[in-house]
């Protein structure tokens, strides 16, 4: 008896970098943004534990030129992440049928962004009251 060798497909080892795969290469580097942000955040709590000069120190350091270029490098990674989030979602759920059609993926993706764009106003609104 002879055991058959399996077929192993060659894979590139910048497969990630060619041009086929730089939306989904860009979506999750995205995630790395979301984390680095993560960590401001957490440094900003941080700087409040430690008092008031290490909170005015933080707010300081905000305000360099390079925390501006950060978050502003850090605002476009959210915005992608949180847009493909919402553009995966009618893909991962159940096909939703109303009045016996299915609703197109479209329309689900665009309703979450606009709650989520509500629930951000209702929080921004509530932070500045």
């Amino acid at each position: 008896m002879s055991e058959r060798k399996p077929y192993i497909r060659r894979q590139d080892r910048l497969w990630w970098a060619s041009r086929r795969y730089r939306a989904y290469t860009l979506r999750e580097l995205s995630g790395v943004g979301v984390a680095v942000y993560g960590g401001v955040i957490l440094a900003g709590l941080y700087s409040v534990r430690r008092g008031p000069d290490a909170y005015a120190a933080f707010v300081e350091w905000l305000s360099t030129p390079f925390a501006m270029a950060l978050h502003l490098v850090l605002l476009a990674a959210m915005l992608l992440h949180g847009i493909t989030w919402f553009q995966t979602l009618p893909k991962t759920m159940p096909r939703l049928i109303v009045g016996g059609e299915a609703v197109p993926q479209k329309t689900i993706t665009n309703a979450a962004l606009g709650m989520a764009m509500l629930c951000t106003l209702a929080v921004v609104i509530g932070a500045l009251s």
